[in-house]
């Protein structure tokens, strides 16, 4: 595992109170990946966007897969894709 290789996985609640929880990772995850700080601030506001979306629905637990590789960062919720390059 570095800041450029690494796959996370959480299966949360679909509860939108759960949505503040998703964006601290996407803080968390933004950080460690050395996102730069415009980047990183558009991708956890999009996290937030998606995850209080998702999270105000109903239905089984919500998969969210967060990946980093040479290039991107990538949050899956639910399987629908927010991802920012790291060179942003």
């Amino acid at each position: 595992m570095s800041p450029k290789s690494f796959t996370f996985k959480l299966t949360v609640p679909r509860d939108p109170e759960v949505a503040p929880i998703v964006t601290d990772l996407a803080s968390h995850a933004v950080g460690y990946a050395g996102l730069p700080a415009a980047a990183g601030t558009a991708l956890v506001a999009q996290v937030a966007a998606a995850a209080a979306g998702v999270l105000a629905t109903t239905g089984p637990p919500v998969l969210i897969v967060v990946t980093s590789d040479e290039t991107t960062l990538t949050f899956a919720i639910d399987g629908v894709p927010v991802s920012m390059p790291h060179s942003n």
